[in-house]
């Protein structure tokens, strides 16, 4: 009996050795397909990375002669009641009116900008005494289109019984022209910014992403302010306009 039991159990032994190392043997092969495909994630594409800009902003400037001149001409007049105020100052607008008619400068150019009444007091301790008189302003805008008769227009107009002439301003009639150049100068001065600061990053720059005006005001012309006097001659130095434009630019840069 003990004899049988001997060669019996080294059979199973051995048996069972063989059917182990087999499945050690296919677990081994079997591994990696267990691991799900995401822990082996793929490389970054180059269009989910993040896009690298460059904001600028730039200044352009242009320079230009006025063609055009707006100035305010008017009429004062102080009486002791309304009725001689109003007749004073009415007939001394009318002159004025005729004087400007007579120096080409069509009806068309002459605006009516104020009109006001307004009474005299005189003033003790603080405290308003009794009317002593009124006054009569009558003023209006004027557009001279030749800036060659501008002098002889306000010697005229002041010969004429004006006596407020001011607010006098030196510009282009049309000035979108010079506006649209200060733009165009503006953004080159941007792009060329960001030429510099590419490659001083050791990059080449790319393609506008985007553009807009960051002035806070558009292009305005130099204003002055006149006092005309009775004269021979009014001189009227036009000087230049100035008009600015600011553009803020972001390009892409690789």
């Amino acid at each position: 009996m003990h004899t049988r039991a001997a060669p019996l159990a080294a059979g199973l032994g051995k048996a069972m050795n063989v059917a182990l190392r087999t499945a050690v043997t296919v677990c081994a092969v079997s591994l990696p397909l267990c691991f799900p495909s995401a822990a082996w994630p793929e490389p970054p594409s180059s269009s989910t990375l993040p896009q690298r800009t460059i904001r600028v902003t730039g200044e352009g400037r242009v320079s230009t002669q006025p063609d055009i001149a707006v100035v305010s001409i008017g009429v004062e007049a102080l009486a002791s009641n309304v009725s001689a105020a109003t007749a004073d100052a009415s007939q001394r607008m009318r002159a004025v009116l005729d004087a400007l008619g007579k120096e080409g400068v069509p009806a068309k150019d002459v605006r009516t900008s104020q009109y006001s009444v307004s009474e005299e007091r005189s003033w003790k301790d603080g405290k308003p005494g009794p009317v002593t008189g009124y006054r009569v302003s009558n003023t209006a805008e004027v557009r001279v289109r030749d800036l060659a008769v501008l002098g002889p227009v306000l010697e005229h107009v002041t010969r004429a019984g004006a006596n407020i002439v001011g607010a006098l301003q030196l510009e282009r009639e049309d000035p979108l022209p010079e506006q649209l150049q200060a733009l165009r100068a503006a953004y080159a001065a941007a792009r060329a910014k960001a030429q510099v600061l590419a490659k001083a990053a050791g990059a080449e720059l790319g393609e506008v992403l985007s553009v807009h005006e960051s002035s806070g005001q558009g292009p305005r012309p130099m204003r002055r302010a006149v006092m005309a006097e009775v004269a021979s001659n009014v001189p009227i130095a036009e000087g230049e306009l100035s008009y600015t434009a600011q553009v803020e630019a972001v390009f892409a840069f690789r």
